[in-house]
């Protein structure tokens, strides 16, 4: 086995073992998707918003 695959196979034993060590690690509360739906949900209806705002503003030009 070569030196340069020794190092890496070592860095992954490294990596993995540290992973281990942290069982939370990466773990998504429930509080965390509450506030993303939150989030997403008040985008959704700024872009609502905005879009009946310039409707009602082009609605309002004359064409001819």
């Amino acid at each position: 086995m070569s030196t340069l695959s020794r190092e890496f196979l070592s860095r992954m034993r490294g990596r993995a073992a540290r992973f281990t060590e942290e069982p939370e690690r990466g773990s998504i509360t429930l509080e965390q998707v509450i506030w993303t739906a939150g989030i997403a949900l008040a985008a959704v209806a700024v872009v609502a918003i905005i879009v009946t705002a310039i409707n009602a503003y082009a609605g309002q030009i004359p064409t001819g």
